[in-house]
Parts: structure tokens; C-alpha cells; sequence
């Protein structure tokens, strides 16, 4: 129990009554000390209950509210002086000035020692230290029963019942603009009963107590530690989960996984559908993939991650927690491109270009762009994936299957072309060809997918394709077109 101003005055042996009354009684008092000089606050200081007979109290009012101030200022608890011996008793000006700022003027009955005052004080933080130790005993006796593969939930609610406060833990509000960022090892007091602290574990998440009883700084910390050692060895424990669930989200994007084993695979690492793919761009892509790990274990949210052609990929299921991890990991450092959902995991290359080309169009960084975000997208087309690839496979699939057995890139030659509005010198020039090559590419892609485009019916019908393939993700957007492309005769 923290013994207070008001647990003074309701100790009947110390017989001792508020000359500021309902001021300042729920300061805590950590010691009492007697001292008569003029300058008491050069002795004494945080959390001291100062008892003097009056000898060192000045004689005017304004000299006593220069004396009470200084006392405050060095943050002494509350002022008691003795009833009758007091030389000089405070004036009703400096009671009122006492009473302005919040210190307690406290009178004790002359034939009550100062010694019941202090022994009073003594006792009680005794007993609090005993108390504090029995609690402490209790909060690693449950971390010692704790093992890796409890859920950290089973710990809080363990903690919770020692502390008799509710525990929360919260991702790191280090990107929360307008919140006071506040070091790990200290506590913060968000509301009359709600307190904080940053842990020292991965992704340095935030621990909040519900404070139901009396707050004790001292075993918040202790809990805190004891919270941020399990997410560490949690954290390590993963660290080999991370590393085959790497392998096996490089693979889906390699398509070396067929599609059954993959979802058995993936739904291992309590990955499921409908799933979304995310591709992070940092200027150091193994601390950002660090990063993703810390993030999404301290949230406790299942994800795949893994590092290809410098960007950090992500598998992860939809929802708004996932959202919520990416809006934190877009720092002034990072870009991030999102895919549409999908629930396919044989999808999973093209919600990779998908993403990637949500990542070419997302200029800000800081920011999450999601491939929705389109605003070129055609007002003719659908929105859905695989109404999307449907349209384009009809229109350009024989051309993707001629490109894919013949190692040749027409279905990007097309797009180009549509692109510069049939211009022979435009495209000519942006596909490194001469125009002669580029008329004999368009007269054999016009064969393979047997369409006019010399025709605006069958022109706009492949360039609503085309955007389709971009849209679904079956064609990248990019300015990329390789100059080994295969004439055909």
C-alpha cells in the first residue's frame, strides 16, 4: 500500500489534521525527516514529508510564500508543523498560496512526536517493499512456467491476475504522428487509468496496463521485461520458420510448386485465403525484411516474406490487420506496391506483378498504393481478376502461347504499339527496331490472333486486352521490351 498525505491524516496515533484541506492528499509521502533550517529544500527532496516546530519559517507572508514555493519546487510531499510550538505559525495568505499550488500544510498535536510520524512512513514502506518482492517472486515464477510454444496471450493473462491490471499489447507507435514517443524502460500515462511502456523486443511494440488497484511503476517494468524476454526467445524461435517459409514463398513465385501441395504448404504457416501479395521497396532490403518479421510477429499476424530482385515480398491474408502492418512499415524509407486479393495460390505470380506494378506507379514514400489505385484503369473493364484474364487470354492468348514456345515477345510489340496509337515511327523508336522489322512483327501478330488493326473495331478490342493482361497481371507495364525479339517471315 503507498502510503499518501491522506493516509497520514486517518492515522489516529498521529493525531494530524490539513490546514489546506482536500489539497495535494493523494501525494505520496516516501520518508519523513525533520529539519529547522531556514532552507529545508536544499536537504530534503522528492517524496520527503518535511516536520518542523515553525523555527526556520519565515515571519511575513510573503516570505512564507517564497518559503512554501521553494518546498514545492524541490518536490517535498506535504509540510507538517506543530501545533503549539510553532514560532511563527503560517499566515492565512501563505495557507491560501499553500493551497493555490498544491502543497498540504499539514498540523500535528503538540504531544505527538515527530518520531510516530516518521516510524508511520517507515513501516508502510516497508511493508510496500515486502509486498513488492512477494509480486515480483510472482511475476517470474510465471515467466519461468512459460514456455515457447505458449501463446504469448497465455503469459499477459498470467501477468494480469500478479499485477491485477489489464494488459494489452500494441504494435509500435513509432509511426503514430502527433504521439509523444517515449523511451523503452519508462512509463507513460495515457489516461487516469491506463499507463504505457515500449518493449525492448523486435519491432519494440508498445505494452499497456488497465490499472485496476494501486500503480506500481517499479512491477510494470518488471512485467514489461519479463514480456519483452518471451517475444525475444519467441522472435528467435522463428527466426527458422521465417527462413523455409522464405524457401517456399520464393518457389510459389517461381511457380515450382504445384498448386495443391502449395496451399497444404502455406496453410502450415496459418497463411489462408483470400490472400494479398505486397512488395516493399527499401534502400537496405534485408533490415526492411527484418523489419517485416518484427512487425508481423509482434502483432502475431501469420505472413510469408522473403527477398527477390532487391525488394522484400510478402504473402499474407487479407484483412484489416494485414492493412494496418503495412500503413506501419511505410516509413520515409520505404514504398509499397499491393495486389488485388486473390484466392488462388497458382495466382500468386501474377498478384506479384500486380503488386509490382502498384510499387512503379507509387512515387511517395511512406505510402502503401494498392492495385486498385488506378486511375487509368478503363471504364470498359471489370474489375474482377479473373473476368480480367478472361478478357485477355480471348483476345491475346494465342499470341502469349506463340511468345512462350518461340521465346519471342509480340504480346509486349502489341502493346507498345497500341500505346504510340499505331504510329510505325513511334513505336519503331521505343522498340530499338527498324520500321520495316516492326511492320512484318504487327502483320504476323495480326495473323496469330487473327484480328484487323488496320480496323478500330478489332483495335479496340486488343487494346481493351492489353489493358485487361496489365490489370490482371499477366503483362507488365513496364518500359522494358527485349531487343532479341524474333522476326517471323
Amino acid at each position: 500500500m503507498t502510503f499518501t498525505v491522506r493516509s497520514l491524516l486517518d492515522l489516529p496515533e498521529a493525531r494530524t489534521t490539513s490546514l489546506t484541506p482536500g489539497v495535494g492528499e493523494d501525494r505520496t509521502i516516501s520518508w519523513a525527516h525533520v529539519c529547522e533550517l531556514g532552507d529545508p529544500w536544499q536537504w530534503l527532496g522528492q517524496g520527503a514529508l518535511l516536520m518542523t516546530t515553525g523555527i526556520g519559517i519565515p515571519e511575513s507572508s510573503e516570505d512564507q510564500c517564497g518559503y512554501l514555493q521553494k518546498v514545492h519546487a524541490a518536490g517535498i510531499a506535504a509540510v507538517a508543523i506543530d501545533e503549539v510550538a510553532a514560532r511563527v505559525p503560517f499566515t492565512e495568505v501563505a495557507l491560501l498560496y499553500a493551497a493555490h499550488i498544491g502543497l498540504p500544510v499539514l498540523q500535528t498535536a503538540h504531544e505527538v512526536p515527530f518520531v510516530v510520524l516518521a516510524k508511520a512512513v517507515a513501516s508502510t514502506g516497508r511493508q510496500e517493499r515486502v509486498n513488492r518482492l512477494h509480486l515480483t517472486e510472482r511475476l517470474y515464477a510465471v515467466a519461468g512456467k512459460h514456455t515457447v510454444e505458449d501463446a504469448i496471450e497465455t503469459l499477459l493473462e498470467a501477468l494480469e491476475e500478479v499485477l491485477s491490471s489489464r494488459l494489452q499489447l500494441r504494435p509500435s507507435r513509432g509511426g503514430d504522428i502527433g504521439l509523444p514517443q517515449e523511451l523503452p524502460g519508462t512509463i507513460s500515462q495515457i489516461s487516469s487509468r491506463i499507463y504505457s511502456t515500449q518493449l525492448l523486443a523486435p519491432g519494440t511494440p508498445e505494452l499497456r496496463f488497465a490499472v485496476e488497484g494501486p500503480t506500481d511503476h517499479a512491477l510494470m517494468l518488471h512485467a514489461a521485461g519479463v514480456i519483452s524476454s518471451a517475444l525475444s526467445v519467441k522472435a528467435a524461435a522463428r527466426r527458422n520458420e521465417w527462413m523455409h517459409g522464405s524457401l517456399l514463398l520464393t518457389d510459389l513465385c517461381d511457380e515450382s510448386v504445384p498448386s495443391s501441395p502449395a496451399e497444404h504448404l502455406v496453410a502450415a504457416y496459418d497463411v489462408l485465403s483470400p490472400y494479398l501479395f505486397a512488395v516493399v521497396q527499401s534502400d537496405n532490403a534485408r533490415s526492411a525484411l527484418d523489419e517485416v518479421h518484427a512487425v508481423f510477429a509482434a502483432d502475431r499476424v501469420p505472413a510469408l516474406a522473403t527477398i527477390k530482385d532487391g525488394h522484400v515480398l510478402i504473402l499474407a491474408e487479407t484483412g484489416d490487420r494485414v492493412e494496418r502492418l503495412l500503413e506501419l512499415l511505410a516509413t520515409n524509407d520505404t514504398r509499397i506496391g499491393v495486389s488485388a486479393q486473390f484466392s488462388q495460390l497458382n495466382d500468386t505470380p501474377a498478384a506479384l506483378r500486380q503488386a509490382r506494378s502498384a510499387l512503379i506507379r507509387n512515387r511517395q514514400s511512406g505510402r502503401v498504393l494498392r492495385f486498385e489505385e488506378n486511375e487509368a484503369t478503363s471504364l470498359f473493364l471489370p474489375s474482377n481478376m479473373d473476368q480480367l484474364r478472361g478478357i485477355a487470354r480471348q483476345v491475346l492468348g494465342p499470341l502469349r502461347t506463340y511468345d512462350e514456345q518461340r521465346g519471342t515477345s509480340l504480346t509486349q510489340t502489341l502493346r507498345v504499339f497500341l500505346e504510340e496509337n499505331r504510329s510505325w515511327v513511334r513505336a519503331s523508336e521505343r522498340l530499338y527496331v527498324h520500321r520495316q522489322t516492326l511492320i512484318a512483327r504487327i502483320s504476323r501478330i495480326e495473323k496469330i490472333i487473327d484480328r484487323d488493326l488496320s480496323s478500330i473495331e478489332d483495335t479496340a478490342e486488343c487494346w481493351l486486352a492489353v489493358q485487361a493482361a496489365i490489370e490482371c497481371g499477366d503483362l507488365e507495364p513496364g518500359e522494358y521490351v527485349p531487343a532479341d525479339v524474333a522476326d517471323e517471315d
